[in-house]
């Protein structure tokens, strides 16, 4: 921002140029002050020095003065020349052949001297040159009205006074414009890095995120503005990258299921057909575009969780009732592709959350725990609780994540080349999804074991409602509690019946 069309160099230019003249004015005021007072001192000292050698020599009778050494001295011993005057009541009754001060301000001076004003005086005397003068009672005189004035001239004094004053003043001027110069040299180059962030930022586009601020810069804040600024680089970087790949991921998973419902169409037109061939093309159709549905559905939670508002409605959840709930449903599945899912689930225990959320990430969890194991395999479902957090873990007896893909687990659109890719998988946007709500429940879902297998570990905060009574049910057990032993037996009898036939792609796992 610039302030009277002056930039920021300009401005602490200027600032520091005012501080300058100040501190110089300040400087020159004390300096001239106590030089002054210094030669004016001098000078006083040489008047009194005199005033008292005369007046200890000085005799006055019958209105005659003399000296007792001879004639009147009219110099210091230093070589200084000075002005005697014996002023009396009725006139001047001695005065130097030289003295140059009127008898006017003589008679003035020795009337404030005899009111009890002795000391000294500024006057100023022919042809406006500066005098001092000294005045005091004379000792030993007859009448109680002499006085001794003496006085000097203290032109040479002044005259080097303003020299003074004139060397200040161009000293002053010179070490101002000097110091004005080196602030704005100074401050250009500290502020060389803030016009490189500047002209890279104005220059960047989304083609140029890999740019980099090249300053040379310490480890003082504008050091830490350019670690920040391609700090902020970098993630800009990173996260258009994502984007981008996230965006071909989305375009080439929507466009799959599209090829397939276009091409079954394309064929089912061709030729008319029969009924049951057109109730196997619609079959098809329908499961393609539920699978869309899904991948549509995730990816808009996704951007909720993004954008900060998708808010769970969390309400008291029973962790014993959703597990054996979720255990219920997901055994019928397993048992289809002949893996075991073994529960150990808490005898009593609630949390606060959104149960339809919180159903999604262990559905997600079990899909791909389900797929990942082999035949005959188990999948462990377990939950317990803590002062702070519940833990639900689910582990599966399958290959295992690799570690250099382990990083990448949660990302969108994941899936490895190696161990967990089967032909049947997802899209890859299960792992990223049941993370994100569970960071909008406070809590956090992440990988703790693999390989073999793979368990993973679903942290939610307790809440007030946390029960610490954590008998687990026995492996593959139905739920233990009375008041929803009932509710199970309609799924033990579900189980019994007909079994449906498994979809080709799993709803949760996508």
């Amino acid at each position: 921002m610039r302030l009277w069309g002056v930039s920021t160099r300009g401005r602490l230019t200027l600032l520091a140029l005012t501080v300058l003249v100040l501190a110089a004015a300040i400087a020159d005021v004390a300096i001239y002050v106590s030089f002054s007072v210094v030669a004016t001192s001098g000078a006083d000292s040489s008047l009194t020095g005199q005033a008292a050698a005369l007046g200890s020599g000085l005799e006055e009778s019958r209105h005659q003065v003399t000296f007792a050494g001879g004639e009147v001295p009219n110099e210091t011993s230093g070589g200084v020349a000075v002005d005697v005057a014996v002023v009396s009541g009725q006139g001047i009754i001695y005065r130097s052949p030289q003295e140059t001060l009127s008898g006017s301000l003589l008679h003035s001076i020795a009337a404030q001297v005899r009111s009890g004003r002795p000391g000294f005086w500024s006057v100023e005397g022919p042809a406006r040159v500066p005098w001092r003068v000294y005045a005091e009672p004379l000792p030993g005189g007859q009448g109680s009205g002499d006085v001794l004035v003496v006085s000097r001239s203290v032109a040479e004094l002044a005259s080097t006074l303003h020299g003074l004053i004139l060397v200040l003043v161009a000293a002053s001027i010179a070490a101002a414009g000097l110091g004005a110069w080196l602030v704005h040299w100074v401050v250009g180059r500290i502020l060389s890095p803030v016009h490189i962030i500047a002209q890279t930022a104005r220059e960047l586009s989304e083609r140029d995120l890999h740019r980099r601020v090249e300053a040379a810069a310490g480890s003082d804040e504008l050091g830490e503005l350019v670690a920040t600024f391609n700090g902020m680089l970098g993630r800009l970087e990173g996260g258009f990258n994502s984007l981008q790949r996230f965006t071909a991921d989305a375009s080439h998973e929507l466009r799959h299921p599209l090829a397939i419902i276009r091409s079954e169409v394309e064929v089912a037109l061709r030729s008319p057909r029969v009924g049951t061939e057109y109730r196997r093309v619609l079959e098809a159709v329908r499961q393609e575009v539920e699978h869309l549905g899904r991948i549509t559905d995730q990816l808009l939670l996704l951007a909720r969780t993004d954008a900060g508002v998708l808010v769970p409605a969390r309400e008291s959840v029973d962790v014993s009732d959703l597990l054996h709930e979720t255990w219920a449903r997901w055994s019928i599945r397993a048992q289809m592709v002949r893996v075991e899912i073994l529960l150990s689930a808490p005898a009593s225990g609630s949390l606060e959350a959104d149960p339809g959320l919180l159903r999604r990430i262990l559905d997600n969890l079990l899909d791909n725990a389900v797929r990942h194991s082999p035949l005959g395999g188990q999948v462990r479902l377990s939950a317990a609780p803590g002062p702070q957090l519940w833990t639900v873990e689910v582990g599966d007896s399958g290959p295992g994540v690799d570690s250099n893909f382990a990083e990448h687990l949660f990302t969108r659109f994941g899936r490895p080349d190696g161990a967990r890719t089967p032909a049947a998988g997802g899209a890859g946007l299960g792992l990223a999804l049941s993370r994100a709500l569970a960071r909008a429940h406070g809590g956090e879902l992440e990988l703790v074991g693999s390989p073999p297998g793979a368990v993973f570990r679903l942290s939610l905060p307790a809440g007030s409602r946390v029960s610490l009574s954590s008998a687990p049910s026995p492996p593959g057990a139905a739920p233990a509690q009375p008041e929803v032993r009932a509710r199970w037996r309609k799924w033990d009898r579900w189980r019994q019946g007909p079994r449906p036939p498994l979809a080709p792609r799993s709803k949760a796992g996508d």
